[in-house]
């Protein structure tokens, strides 16, 4: 069995397409049923919102929160731009709950600097260089580039994942899910921030200890020039 909308595989038991959210098609015609039945059936409902985005707009209202409408066109118009994920790269991932995606952009980023670093260390015979810098930072700006080009269709899968996962979890019970909904889709700057200042933070810590165990070490051998 086969969903209606997206034809993936529907397994017995199932109420809702694990992909879309679209509960399977039953025996009864929908385009049979009295305007009335239409407006309160939530299923039929359901299948007409999610006709555009995968899901409805309303879940997704809940989920992106006060930028919805800025996301919304972008989704209409098909923007393949985002200049918050340009600019912040992983911590707008961060920031947007997009942990898998930001594991993933970790260490996908991480591979390529470091093979194309060894390579281009190899090649001008082990000796670094401008050129490798420059190199290497055309890299970083590329990769930067390549995850604002896909930002936006990111975080379309992202949330429709999510609200799918919580539409099977919390089928009937609407409140609960709308609450889910709009928690799983929460942004938060304390991480984004926290993790911008602790490098700063363990570079300070570490400076201070240098410059204590530096002084101690002038220290003594001030001591030992006196005696």
């Amino acid at each position: 069995m086969y969903c209606t909308y997206c034809g993936k595989i529907l397994y017995e038991g199932d109420r809702f397409c694990a992909n879309c959210g679209t509960p399977p098609k039953t025996h009864i015609d929908a385009d049979n049923l009295l305007p009335s039945q239409h407006i309160t059936d939530p299923f039929s409902e359901r299948i007409r919102n999610t006709a555009e985005f995968g899901v409805s707009e309303e879940d997704l209202r809940q989920f992106v929160g006060p930028r919805t409408e800025v996301y919304l066109q972008k989704w209409r118009e098909d923007s393949r731009w985002n200049w918050p994920a340009f600019v912040l790269g992983g911590y707008w991932l961060l920031y947007r709950g997009m942990y898998l995606y930001l594991l993933l952009y970790l260490v996908a980023g991480s591979l390529v600097i470091n093979l194309a670093g060894s390579l281009l260390y190899a090649i001008s015979g082990n000796t670094f260089s401008g050129g490798i810098v420059a190199a290497l930072f055309t890299i970083c700006l590329a990769i930067r580039i390549g995850l604002a080009i896909s930002a936006n269709t990111l975080y379309l899968s992202h949330a429709r994942r999510k609200i799918n996962a919580l539409y099977q979890r919390y089928p009937s019970d609407n409140d609960t899910r709308e609450e889910k909904i709009a928690q799983a889709g929460e942004t938060s700057l304390y991480i984004p921030i926290a993790l911008a200042v602790l490098p700063l933070l363990i570079s300070l810590v570490f400076g201070a200890f240098t410059y204590l165990h530096y002084y101690k070490q002038i220290q003594t051998e001030i001591r030992q020039l006196q005696q």
